[in-house]
């Protein structure tokens, strides 16, 4: 039985209407900077727009894939995906962002896990890859606790608040999900703080 505490979520294929709804999110340059170093100048909705457009334009098979968690009264909480699918070398970067209130809560972590399934399981991708800046210890500890492992540093690749820091990057192989997933999986459930109900329409 859910824990009294447990938040539900639905989690769906996100559309370009979106970028309208999570545009507050990235009215905080600098915490949106630390997520990602290529921000557009000056952060509003137009140019949102057209960042975003490529990401989410339709194509087949997808370039991209991005999805967005929402919770009962369909607020957004999070959003992740997956950028740059490769079909031949297999491998696709993976960002995601959660909106500064559901941080720290296991938001993250129930977005993630569907996500590499659909890369792993319906897209066939051998790796995933992500990237993040030096400092950012939550992500560095999300990454970590999914099975991500250090591959590599840019040193001082990163430029922000004055100060070039370092971008480093990290790996998952196929091989190493399954017995990483059974384990999230039963902490999940377990504790239970976060719901998560995948909604796609991938075959």
């Amino acid at each position: 039985m859910p824990a009294k505490s447990s938040k539900e979520f639905s989690f769906r294929p996100m559309g370009i209407s979106d970028v309208d709804q999570i545009a507050t999110w990235f009215s905080n340059f600098e915490d949106v900077a630390m997520f990602d170093r290529n921000v557009p100048l000056p952060v509003n909705i137009e140019n949102m727009r057209q960042t975003w457009g490529k990401s989410l334009e339709c194509s087949s098979p997808p370039k991209s894939l991005w999805f967005i968690a929402e919770d009962r009264e369909k607020k957004p909480a999070g959003i992740c995906g997956l950028e740059l699918i490769n079909y031949i070398n297999g491998d696709s970067t993976v960002p995601i962002f959660v909106s500064e209130e559901m941080r720290g809560k296991g938001l993250a972590v129930a977005m993630i896990v569907p996500l590499i399934d659909i890369a792993f399981e319906k897209l066939r991708l051998h790796r995933l890859t992500t990237y993040f800046r030096e400092d950012n210890a939550a992500t560095k500890a999300i990454v970590s606790r999914m099975g991500f492992k250090e591959e590599g540093r840019l040193r001082e690749a990163w430029y922000a608040d004055g100060i070039h820091k370092d971008l480093v990057q990290v790996g998952l192989l196929k091989s190493e999900w399954p017995a990483v997933r059974n384990s999230i999986h039963s902490k999940l459930e377990a504790t239970q703080s976060v719901t998560i109900t995948l909604r796609h329409d991938l075959d």
